[in-house]
Order: C-alpha cells, then structure tokens, then sequence
C-alpha cells in the first residue's frame, strides 16, 4: 500500500497506538461482560456470584458432605475455616476455586446445593424408584430395618418425618436414615443424580442458579440481609465499570494525541520532502507535472494523506483490534449464535467489494479532476487582464463552470455510492439483533442460555459489524487518499536531471576566473525531435560582455540556460572557469552565476528582502550600491518606506519596468563571477537602459556578463556579439565587425535604428553582405 511508506520514521508512534488501542479495545469490550454480570448475578441472583457460600453453618455444611464423596467432603471442608462461637465457617478458599462453573469447590458444592435445596422443599419418594436409596425406601427393605433394633428407633423417627412433610422425603428425614446408617454415603452421592432428573433435568447454568438460591437462604438462615449483599455486589461492579469507562477515556485522548501528532508530522516531512524534490527540479521536471499540478500534490493530496493517517492510526487499526477481541468474546459465550455474525459479515464484505470495485476509478479521476480545475483557476487568475481586454469573461467562466461541473459530477457518483452503505450496513445490524434475540429467546426458554449473556452477545455481535462499519465508512477516504500517495510518490521518487555528482570538483584557486566556455553545445528538449541549439561555441573573458542577439525561438535564452545548468547539454561540453559544469556541485554554480530572467520575479516581503535575497546579512551600503546600479534607488527612495516598502507576491505592486530593475539590483548584489541577462533590459526605457549599462560597465568589475537582447542598442556595445538564427550561431564579432560581416544582424539593426545611429556611413552601406550565414 503506497500510504504505508509515509510511516517510515514513525514506527514507535505506530506500535504506541497499537498498544493503546489494544488497551482501548479490551477495556471497552470488558463493559458488556459486567453488564451481562449485572443482569444475571446482580439482579437475578441477588448479587450472589457463586454456589460456594462466604459463610456457612456447620450443620448445613455436613449435610452438603452427606452428597459428596470422601475426597470431594474432604476438599471443602479443607475450604472452609472453623466454625466461631455461633457454628458458622467461613471460606478461605481462593476466588478461583469459588469460580462459578470452572472453579474446583464450585463444581463439587453445587450439585450438593441443588439436592439439599429439593429436599428441605420435599421430594416424592416414588419419584427415586430404580436408584439406591429408593430401593432403600422400599417396604421390604424399611421393614427389615425396624426389625433390627439398632434401627429401628431412627426408622420410627423417619416414619414420623414422613407424616409430618405430606409424605415427601425431605433433608431431616435423609439426615436421620444417614445418621443411623441405614443410608450411606455412597448410595447418597449415587442418587444425587436422580435427585437432579427429579428437579426437572435442567441445564448446568439453571443448576448453578438453583445453588446460588441454597445460598441465599443459607444467608438468610444466618441472618444476613440479602439486600446488603445485593447492593455491595452492584456497587462493586458500578465502580469497576466506573475504572474501565476512565481507563477506557484516558487511552482514547492518549491515541487521538499520538495519532494527531504523528499524521501532521508525517504531513510535515512529506511536504518537506516533496519540497525540497521540486526545488531540485529543472524546467523539464517541472513542465512534466505541471505548475498547477505540483501546488495540488503539495497541498491537496498531503492534507489526505495526513487524514487517512489520523483515521489509520485511530480508527482503521482499532476497527480490527476491537473485531477481534469481540469475537473472542462471542466465542467464549459458546451460545450457538456465532453462526448469525458470520452471515452477516459475508453480507457487509460482498457490499463493500462491490463499492469499492465501482468507486475506486473514479477516486482515480478525481484527483486529475482537482488538478484540470486548479490549472483553469490558475490561467483565469494569471490572465485577468487578457481576459477582460478581450471580452472573454463569459467563455472563460464557462470553461471554469465545465471543470467545476465535471468534478461534481465524478463527486456527486462517489458520495452516492458510498451513502448507500450506511442503510445496508444499518440493515444487516437490524436484522442481526432480531436474529439474537429470536434465537437467544428459545435458549432462555429451554434454559440454555441466560438474559444477561444474550445482552453481552448481542453487543459482542453489533461491535464486530461496527467495526466493519467503521472500517467501510474510513475506507471511503482510502481510495482517494491512495491516489493521492501515488500522486505525492511520483514527485519525490521522479528522477532529476540536474543533480550534484557524488564527488563534486571546484575549479582551482589560482585558475581563471569569470570564463565561461562552450565547446561544440548541442541541446535538444526531452522528446524533440530536433536540437534547439547545435554545435555551439564561444568563450567569455572577465570584466568583457558577450551580447547574443537574434530573432526570436532562435535559442536565445535556451543557450543562457545552460550555463546555471538549469538544463544540461545533451552533447559537447559547458565549462566554468575551465571546469565541466556537470562535474561541480550545483549550488556551487549557482552561486557563482547572477541570473536575471525576462520575466523579474519578486517575492513577498520588502525590497529589501528581495535585494539581499542571496545574502541576508549584506550591510546596507552593498544593498543601495546594487540599487543604484541598477537604476532603481531613484525610484525607491521616493517611496515613504524606502527599502522597506512591502512587496506583493510576484511584485504586482511595481510596474515591469520597477520589478526588471530591482530583479538586476538582486543579482547585483550577490557580487556573482557572471552576471546572466535574458532579455532582463525588455521592460526598461531606452534612457534607463544606457543609464544601466553604463553603470553596469564601472559595475560589474571582473564579472563576465552574458546579456541576451532583442534590441540592438542593449548589446552593440559589447565587446563581442553572438547572432543565433535557428540554434546555431550565424555571426560573432563586435558591433562593427557584423554591420559589414552579417547580413541578419545588419537587418536587425537597420529595423531597429537608423544608418546614423549604427554609425553606418554610405560606403559601407554600398558594401553591405549579402549572404544570411556571416561566420
């Protein structure tokens, strides 16, 4: 999954959630279990948990042994203390063997319970014909027994038992054939399970139940108030509750923390690092993606992925945690009802596959959707001006209104489908609880299965589908968010063409300064068919000028690109200072070029943070010197604020001709080996324009400077001038040397100033060439 690799460096942040979440999930699924206990313990049961008694009277202990065998009477009665003054024991046992259904005392006392519970209310004695003591309370074998004088006095005394229950066999009458040893224990413990069939065959959980009521009365019998115990139990598990609800609150705010902080830190370093690849790029990476598309990567797409990011580290990795303990949970209830969650979940999984499988291309078009609508929005707000000299508001609102319409369309598709979910996951629920409790209801009439842990299962059950709920409703960002990750993946891991070799040189200290170079430059842009520039080559010297004029898509500003290595050569070689320009480091290049395109561009601030952009430390007098030469301390220092004037975005608040000269003062100030003008004098007046280049000759010192131009007055004063026609370069010699020597510069000039101006007298103007390749 392309999202997971923004995770990389965040790895304890990952596993903290998970552990909260883990924590989270268990506390919170622990609440239906204590529900359940407070429906079947604390209310049903009068708060009493387990068949093992706290307290018991010593006689009622001895009668329970009576239905134990040797070994079980011998364990609980290890179990218990000694009896105090009024003939009670106490249990000192552990809670595990007190256990309702699994502990060891529990399981041995409660079948006990039961018997003791049915006699003390009477049992009919014909109703243990075919056991061991109903063969012992036969008319042969009790006459045989008053026969005998050792029994006959506890026969006579059973006899009386009788008549006074209604002929019911009850406890006294049992403990007194016990005591005189007409009934032992073995038949006892042998005729318990008949006892059991008597009370109705019911179910091992009905049958703790009846044993926690043997508890009761044996409660009431020491005169404990069952009410008190009741609440204690309730309260008890009210504070419990109270614990998990807090612990359950804490852990919650600790992931929302964690997550929160964890997804703007993954957006911070993804924009970062997304950044500082576009900073990288040359033109042509540029160009690949576009401007509008790089702005809505950087913006758009991170803020998804930091959403997904809070909603998987918050709720897509709970979801499962939560689905799984749950269902550990049903599964321990072993309700026969898990069948029931099962269809349910293959009906949430079939509806979300069939979404996710229809939604997911479109998810696909709408990111490029975004980015159609950010570059219409883009050309609208550049173009402004165009737009309205031309009258073309109307078409261009239409064209914005047919992108807008577009991506609402795809939207309006996506949210349709994914709000259809809702009702079918809600539907599933629905149906899911009415099945529980259809079901769940036979179980509690059959005794199987207990109120409170149908409660608990049904929640167990609507947690598991919520989960599913939940990772279905987080998943329609999912999609969307993938886009954006692919999108986002494909800026920083594009190749750039411009890097910095592993070991960068430097041209050597005591070597030439100021010398550009090119050796036989050929330059072709990616995917042309021709070469922009062929077989150039031309070599400046310090404190020299070399002007390149020519017509225009004649290469002009392509060739002075290649100098900062803004694109590089795709044959021959660009050198620095005697040094290929491709085997030093690229922020060294760059700083030893000031280049000044067509186009001056401003940043936001003031003027001076825009003159001493390359070096915010400069001092002042450096700062004003730039100005100055530049020809645009005159107008700066009218201004009320001076240097600190603010500046708008890209400089629309001077005019071209303002922003061209403060761009040059820019460039000037970085104090640079070689100054670079494309066509940087375009904006400017043509007295402002000698007034630069004067000022600029006593200026520049031992820079080289490299002016591109279309008017012959910027460069005819250069000490030596390149004519490129077609990428090639058709003519180089000064101003002079081409007048009589070229036949396009010639034209050039004669369009732009007179003979007189040129310095062209009638006989050189006789001898003028006529052929257009002049080198």
């Amino acid at each position: 999954m392309k999202l997971l690799r923004f995770f990389k460096g965040h790895t304890l942040a990952v596993l903290a959630c998970a552990v909260l979440l883990a924590v989270q999930a268990t506390l919170e699924l622990s609440l239906p279990t204590y529900m359940s206990d407070i429906v079947d313990v604390g209310l049903q049961q009068g708060g009493i948990a387990s068949p093992v008694p706290e307290t018991i009277r010593e006689s009622e202990l001895s009668n329970l042994q009576m239905f134990m065998t040797a070994d079980d009477a011998q364990a609980v009665d290890a179990a218990y203390g000694p009896a105090n003054g009024d003939g009670v024991r106490a249990y000192t046992g552990t809670e595990a063997q007190a256990a309702p259904d699994t502990g060891a005392i529990a399981r041995i006392m409660t079948l006990p319970e039961c018997v003791s519970l049915s006699l003390e209310e009477g049992v009919d004695p014909s109703r243990l014909g075919g056991t061991d003591l109903g063969g012992t309370l036969s008319s042969a074998n009790l006459q045989k027994a008053a026969a005998a004088p050792e029994t006959a006095k506890a026969l006579a005394a059973f006899q009386q038992t009788l008549e006074t229950s209604d002929g019911k066999l009850t406890l006294d009458g049992v403990r007194e054939l016990y005591d005189a040893g007409i009934v032992g224990r073995d038949e006892l413990v042998r005729a318990a399970g008949a006892l059991s069939d008597a009370m109705g065959g019911v179910s091992a959980s009905m049958l703790s139940q009846r044993a926690v009521a043997f508890v009761q009365r044996e409660y009431e019998a020491q005169g404990i108030d069952l009410q008190d115990v009741q609440f204690a139990y309730l309260g008890r598990i009210a504070l419990i509750m109270f614990g998990l609800c807090l612990g359950t609150l804490v852990t919650t705010v600790a992931v929302g923390f964690v997550a929160s902080r964890t997804a703007a830190s993954i957006a911070r370093d993804t924009r970062k690092t997304l950044f500082g690849r576009v900073m990288g790029f040359s033109p042509a990476e540029i160009g690949q993606f576009s401007q509008a598309s790089l702005i809505t990567r950087t913006t758009n797409d991170i803020q998804q992925i930091q959403m997904v990011a809070v909603m998987l580290l918050r709720m897509i990795m709970l979801a499962p945690i939560m689905g799984i303990v749950a269902f550990i949970q049903v599964t321990a209830t072993r309700s026969g009802m898990e069948w029931i969650v099962g269809v349910g979940l293959l009906v949430i999984l079939a509806v979300l596959g069939v979404l996710f499988g229809v939604t997911m291309p479109k998810f696909k078009r709408m990111q490029s959707l975004v980015d159609r609508l950010n570059l219409v929005s883009r050309d609208m707000l550049e173009g402004l001006m165009p737009i309205r000299a031309f009258g073309r508001e109307d078409s261009e609102l239409a064209r914005f209104d047919d992108a807008s319409r577009t991506l609402m369309g795809t939207q309006l598709f996506v949210n349709r489908a994914m709000a259809f979910m809702m009702p079918v996951i809600m539907f599933v629920m629905n149906v899911l609880a009415l099945l529980i409790v259809w079901v769940g209801s036979h179980g509690v009439d059959m005794g199987t299965l207990q109120v409170g842990t149908m409660m608990a299962f049904i929640t167990y059950a609507m947690q598991i589908v919520m989960s599913f709920m939940i990772l279905g409703m987080v998943a329609v960002m999912l999609p969307r968010a993938q886009v954006a990750a692919e999108r986002v993946g494909a800026v920083i891991d594009c190749s750039q063409s411009i890097t910095s070799p592993t070991h960068p040189v430097r041209p050597s200290d005591d070597g030439p300064r100021g010398v550009v170079e090119f050796r036989d430059v050929t330059f072709r842009y990616p995917d042309a068919e021709r070469p922009v520039i062929s077989h150039v080559s031309f070599k400046t010297a310090p404190g020299k000028t070399l002007g390149i004029i020519g017509s225009t898509g004649s290469g002009k500003s392509t060739l002075v690109k290649l100098i900062p290595r803004l694109y590089d050569a795709a044959e021959g070689t660009v050198l620095i200072d005697g040094v290929d320009v491709r085997s030093m480091n690229v922020g060294d290049v760059r700083r030893r070029i000031g280049y000044v395109p067509q186009q001056g561009f401003l940043f936001s601030g003031t003027i001076e943070s825009n003159i001493k952009f390359a070096d915010e430390s400069m001092d002042d007098a450096r700062m004003e010197q730039a100005a100055a030469t530049a020809q645009a301390s005159e107008f700066v220092e009218r201004l009320p604020q001076g240097y600190r004037t603010p500046v708008s975005q890209a400089g629309t608040t001077v005019s071209g001709g303002q922003r061209q000269r403060l761009s040059i003062a820019r460039a000037l100030a970085a104090e640079p080996e070689f100054l670079v003008f494309d066509d940087a004098f375009s904006a400017l007046d043509y007295a402002t324009d000698a007034k630069l280049r004067e000022a600029l000759r006593d200026a520049s010192g031992e820079a080289a400077v490299v002016m591109v131009a279309q008017r012959v007055a910027t460069i005819m004063h250069s000490d030596e001038i390149l004519v490129m026609e077609n990428g090639t370069v058709v003519g180089q010699g000064t101003h002079r040397e081409l007048l009589g020597s070229c036949a396009i510069y010639r034209e050039i000039a004669l369009s732009q100033l007179s003979a007189a101006e040129l310095g062209i007298d009638g006989a050189k103007d006789e001898a003028a060439p006529e052929g257009g390749d002049c080198r």
